[in-house]
């Protein structure tokens, strides 16, 4: 076996016992809130104290054990059904960010409204839990501080699909006139962001190759699958000051889904309401974020920061299942901008509550968020929502999972580098190595690091696609993107730093099985 801990006995190492408290303390301090957005001793600093508390390296297996023991959120991954193996164990899941895991509790909820209804029919609408009529008033005040949001109902809703919600948004806040006519993504953004902005533009009667902005780290870079490096803050801002006068939308992701980058939401958002002081509503830059990749995984202040709209899903980190339910947030200084002046799509569920049942034939919005949902939200979706959302409350919130989650990424780090499995050192060792594509400053990044497999000249290239058969056939579950980059996204809330610890050297096995 190429798993360290699977081929050892059942036994776990061992850990000294009495450095159990100490070190429980100083995991309890680097979670503590005020320590959410950095300041203070790196990750990596704390993982050297850790080790030192421990008395144990953390290349050791001893390290890993001893931390997952004094580790006080390492309880909730007892709520998470965990993937087996062909051989009966526990896999080794680092594909959170593509789907996060199933809570135990969400069975239960799900079969519960299934009973409902079969026992009182339409009066489910009405009765248990999850009342239909009103089921997705039941999760913005769970969402509310992974959001940042300011008055939860206000500005957020819960409705269809993500690449959905952005058009219905887009429709609201993109309003090109004159030459005020262009959108910005980054260049490598996710496929459908693209072809929903692409097509925005064409409905409008304009021309995607005039008005499509697509940010690359410089000018001499071109858009391309291939093109997905690091894209300065400095970068966007100069693009945004460039074409000051001819944006009128910019949208871009909260963490770019192939390179794990977490674009500083904050700055850029600021950047772009500086430039709109002074300036009539229908002459300002709007500006929205995709958060698929940052919601649950980084704290969010969507409110504070002042964004227009964002979009986002609950299946990577919210844990609500594939293709669930998803969200959108709009932020309250448009709450009461009716159809006149902000037209948008609209059905009768974007009617306040009080009114929707009154079968009116003129469309009232409801304030806020609620006025861009047009059907009725689907219960057994909801049913799946709210018990993930009800995890991340109980653990304490996202600020809190982000510091364990600097720490695991830091150990994934640290652990590629220390055994050499990164180029050029594995170079030197006559193996195959991995190059880092994500940022190395841990604020610049979420959970996941994104892995590009590298072949030392003379050597028969391996493939993402190779290397993610030979992780799956070792027991990990990864994920990969086209071109060539493979994801690995350690999750807080039910990934141990025992997994990194196999991971890593499950990877090791790989790279050098493949290259004899």
């Amino acid at each position: 076996s190429i798993d360290p801990i699977m081929s050892q006995s059942a036994t776990k190492p061992s850990v000294a016992s009495p450095s159990s408290s100490d070190l429980g303390q100083l995991f309890e301090a680097f979670l503590a809130p005020d320590q959410a957005q950095g300041g203070g001793a790196t990750p990596a600093d704390y993982l050297e104290n850790l080790a030192s508390v421990a008395g144990a390296p953390i290349t050791s297996a001893a390290f890993a054990a001893a931390v997952d023991t004094a580790d006080p959120l390492a309880s909730f991954r007892q709520r998470f059904h965990i993937p087996l193996h062909t051989d009966g164990t526990e896999t080794v899941y680092m594909c959170g960010n593509s789907l996060g895991l199933a809570p135990k509790s969400t069975a239960g909820v799900v079969n519960g409204e299934l009973e409902k209804w079969g026992r009182v029919g339409v009066k489910g609408h009405f009765e248990g839990d999850i009342p239909w009529a009103t089921c997705e008033e039941l999760l913005p005040d769970l969402a509310k501080d992974i959001i940042g949001a300011d008055d939860a109902k206000l500005e957020i809703a819960f409705t269809n699909s993500l690449t959905t919600n952005l058009h219905l948004l887009m429709t609201a806040f993109y309003r090109p006139h004159d030459k005020r006519n262009k959108i910005m993504i980054e260049a490598a953004a996710f496929p459908s962001d693209r072809y929903a902005a692409s097509s925005h533009i064409l409905s409008r009667g304009l021309n995607p190759v005039d008005c499509l902005i697509e940010a690359t780290p410089s000018d001499d870079v071109q858009p391309s699958t291939e093109n997905y490096a690091v894209l300065p803050t400095e970068r966007i801002i100069e693009l945004i000051d460039r074409n000051a006068d001819t944006l009128a939308l910019v949208m871009l992701s909260g963490i770019q889904y192939i390179t794990g980058q977490f674009f500083d939401i904050k700055r850029v958002t600021a950047h772009v309401q500086k430039l709109n002081e002074g300036k009539a509503d229908g002459d300002k830059i709007m500006i929205g974020w995709d958060l698929a990749h940052a919601v649950g995984n980084v704290p969010l202040k969507m409110h504070d920061w002042g964004a227009d709209f964002a979009a986002f899903c609950t299946y990577k980190y919210l844990n609500s299942g594939a293709g669930c339910l998803a969200g959108l947030f709009v932020h309250s200084k448009h709450a009461h901008r009716g159809m006149a002046e902000m037209p948008r799509l609209a059905g009768w569920w974007g009617v306040p509550i009080s009114d929707r049942f009154k079968m009116a034939q003129e469309f009232k919005c409801a304030p806020g968020a609620a006025s861009f949902v047009c059907s009725n939200c689907p219960p057994m979706l909801v049913a799946c929502v709210k018990p993930s959302l009800e995890v991340f409350r109980d653990a304490g919130g996202v600020a809190r999972l982000r510091r364990k989650s600097l720490l695991l990424t830091a150990y994934l780090e640290a652990l590629l580098h220390t055994l050499r499995l990164t180029v050029p050192s594995a170079f030197d060792d006559s193996n195959r190595g991995i190059e880092i594509v994500t940022p190395t400053d841990p604020l610049a990044r979420g959970c996941q690091l994104s892995l590009r497999v590298v072949s030392p000249d003379g050597a028969a290239p391996m493939t993402m696609h190779q290397l993610n058969e030979a992780l799956d056939a070792a027991g990990v579950i990864a994920d990969e993107r086209e071109p060539d980059v493979i994801r690995i996204a350690p999750t807080p809330l039910y990934n141990s730093f025992t997994d990194v610890f196999r991971f890593a050297h499950i990877l090791a096995g790989c790279l050098r099985l493949e290259s004899k």
